[in-house]
């Protein structure tokens, strides 16, 4: 440890210490700016509502349609289509869900691709 002391001087280990204080922060900074995220419902092409995450609600689309959020993750609850596969895909945090023959998707962004996207 004391060869380790020998190679560095005080301003460089100064240096050191503020990088590593800089980093910290900005892993920090990311880390929010990816958990808090938004679930975009689209209905025949139509923005129908965009939802937090992080609060657990269900959504009625139209009748039959159904949209859950819970724990972070969203979910198509219900739907009216023949085969169900966007029922099937279960719960989703990242993923798109797409429902072809009634055209619903839903759409998950997060803080960061929403200020990517304005500027």
């Amino acid at each position: 440890m004391k060869n380790i002391l020998k190679l560095f001087t005080t301003p460089d280990i100064f240096l050191i210490a503020i990088l590593l204080v800089i980093s910290g922060l900005m892993l920090i900074n990311m880390k929010s700016a990816l958990t808090t995220k938004k679930v975009e419902i689209h209905y025949h092409n139509k923005l129908i509502g965009t939802y937090s995450l992080s609060e657990p609600q269900i959504i009625d689309v139209d009748d039959g349609i159904q949209v859950e959020i819970a724990k972070n993750k969203v979910r198509m609850k219900q739907n009216t289509c023949a085969h169900q596969y966007c029922v099937q895909q279960g719960w989703s945090d990242a993923l798109p869900i797409i429902c072809v023959p009634n055209e619903v998707s839903i759409v998950i962004k997060s803080k960061k691709e929403e200020m990517l996207i304005t500027r």
